[in-house]
């Protein structure tokens, strides 16, 4: 392989490498923003507990 053809091939594959790199923090990124959304869906959703519940005790048999 000659020089140019080498320095086409590692500079094609140094631009494909910072591409995922640069891909892969997107997503990174994009998912961390999901887990925040998904954890403030789940502690919005706090079911109210019913006034009586929890206040007597049936011991009858």
């Amino acid at each position: 392989m000659d020089v140019a053809g080498a320095s086409i091939a590692m500079s094609t594959m140094q631009a494909k490498q910072q591409f995922d790199v640069g891909l892969a923090g997107k997503m990174k990124d994009q998912m961390e923003q999901q887990g925040e959304a998904f954890n403030k869906l789940v502690e919005s959703s706090q079911v109210p507990s019913h006034p009586n519940l929890g206040q007597s005790i049936d011991l009858k048999g």
